[in-house]
């Protein structure tokens, strides 16, 4: 009769330890309860880091074994290794899928020459950028960025030369660097600074592709030109044969 009781409660719990293994999260990635779910991930297990990859990293013993899944047809969404619970630090191979099973990209993390757990990596393509501002005047400014991070929020440094129009005829140069921060959830954050001005925006992005920004600039002296201040307006757009740099079409359906 004991044993009878045992098996029960046992088939009982079994559900149950299920759920709890069991990460919900909604179209943004964010984590959810089932009824508004669309992805879910089994409980991550720790493995040997050389065992997961092949090979040994500085400071990290193991990795997580990252799995996840779409809801509503339990099908493969992603696969591949991290070094934290959340998956924002990818080590190896990781591969996405669609909903049909097919491979739509994959990433080969390789730690393996700088031995290292380092979070900022310069990417293996540069960024072009092209940005058109205007304040009091207009300004064209392109140059090259740089992805500072492989998660899926990305914090780019860029540094590029720009063209003003017409002030009393004359035109201007002014070089430019600036940091920008996209998050995963199509907005931006911005700031830079020209020899002439330092400037911030705020807006949205389109998959780190476009970036259309709202801010203000301050001119560093009023009575030199071009002073180029005011309330700003600007539009951005990034070139890259590096696919990590843009958010991944799948992830906002």
């Amino acid at each position: 009769m004991k044993t009878c009781i045992t098996i029960i409660f046992l088939m009982l719990l079994a559900p149950l330890s299920a759920q709890n293994d069991t990460i919900f999260f909604d179209k943004n990635w964010k984590t959810s309860n089932r009824e508004i779910a669309f992805y879910y991930r089994i409980k991550p297990l720790k493995v040997k880091t050389k065992d997961a990859i092949g090979y040994k990293i500085k400071n990290i013993d193991s990795l997580f074994i990252i799995k996840d899944y779409y809801l509503i047809n339990n099908q493969l969404q992603f696969q591949g290794y991290s070094s934290d619970y959340k998956a924002e630090q990818l080590f190896g191979r990781a591969e996405w899928f669609n909903k049909d099973g097919k491979m739509i990209d994959a990433n080969n993390s390789n730690y393996k020459k700088s031995n290292t757990n380092s979070k900022f990596k310069i990417p293996e393509w540069p960024i072009l950028y092209l940005n058109y501002s205007i304040a009091d005047k207009s300004l064209l400014t392109g140059g090259l960025e740089f992805c500072l991070t492989q998660s899926k929020n990305k914090l780019f440094l860029g540094a590029g030369y720009g063209i003003t129009n017409s002030y009393n005829g004359k035109y201007y140069g002014l070089p430019d660097i600036h940091l920008s921060y996209n998050t995963d959830y199509l907005l931006f954050v911005k700031a830079g600074s020209s020899s002439k001005n330092a400037y911030a925006v705020g807006g949205l992005t389109v998959f780190n592709m476009i970036d259309l920004g709202l801010g203000y600039s301050f001119a560093y002296n009023k009575e030199k030109i071009p002073t180029y201040e005011g309330f700003t307006a600007s539009i951005s757009f990034r070139i890259s044969k590096n696919k990590n740099v843009y958010t991944k079409l799948n992830i906002i359906q």
